[in-house]
């Protein structure tokens, strides 16, 4: 089961970006100060925007070196980089246009090479090129889906059995499109994964992977963190488990 001194409930969204804003700003305070560099993977979705929109302002802004940021994608839509779904699209403008990041340092997935799987394995060696020794993240941004899926993990999906590379190319047959994704050991090897729930949708899943043990059936039962992992959530999205505790 999961450790419930990581779980956080907030009364709102807007409380929970505040939280995790806060979260970020922490951590990567501790990584630049150890290493010179916080290197973080981000997710997409409407959570993580609250937040990115959040830390491009004050106070949050100004609490963090983004000199020494380095921007990874947990996971992105193979789509150009400028569509309306793409994950660096939303990110870019929502954070990395209104703070000072180095370019060379925003790692995004370069989605305009031709086919799914070679753009994987290009990230998998941006991974391999760009993070520290033993390739560890100082953090990495998820969310959960109402079918447990995070990044892109989905369930039934060829990518919940690779362990051979820390990024695959994955066709999702319910959505009719071709993802691509950190794997399992990319996830499992950070430092930290923070995940961010938000919305009554997700409190049916939520209360099933707060409560049951390891082993289920959900794509996120499936990982084994080395690091820590830590759960923000919404009153909303915490409602069915906080009635079965």
């Amino acid at each position: 089961m999961i450790d419930r001194n990581k779980i956080q409930v907030f009364p709102t969204a807007t409380a929970l970006y505040h939280g995790a804003a806060a979260y970020w700003g922490k951590i990567a305070q501790v990584a630049i100060e150890e290493a010179g560099a916080f290197h973080v993977a981000l997710a997409g979705g409407n959570t993580p925007k609250g937040l990115y929109q959040l830390l491009a302002k004050e106070p949050y802004k100004s609490q963090v070196d983004w000199s020494r940021v380095y921007v990874y994608f947990g996971d992105e839509r193979h789509v150009p980089k400028d569509h309306p779904d793409s994950n660096y699209r939303m990110a870019r403008e929502a954070l990395l246009d209104l703070v000072v990041i180095p370019p060379k340092q925003i790692l995004r997935v370069r989605t305009e090479l031709p086919e799914p799987q070679s753009t994987a394995a290009d990230y998998a060696q941006v991974l391999q090129s760009h993070l520290p020794a033993g390739g560890s993240l100082d953090l990495i941004l998820l969310g959960v889906g109402a079918d447990g899926h995070t990044a892109s993990l989905f369930p039934e999906t060829s990518i919940l059995t690779v362990r051979d590379r820390l990024v695959a190319a994955v066709y999702v047959e319910k959505l009719g499109a071709w993802r691509i994704s950190m794997t399992y050991p990319a996830l499992e090897r950070a430092r930290r994964l923070l995940f961010l729930v938000t919305g009554v949708d997700k409190a049916p899943v939520v209360a099933r992977l707060l409560t049951e043990t390891e082993g289920g059936e959900f794509p996120v039962q499936r990982l084994r963190a080395q690091g820590e992992v830590h759960w923000y959530l919404d009153e909303d999205a915490a409602r069915e488990w906080e009635m079965s505790t």
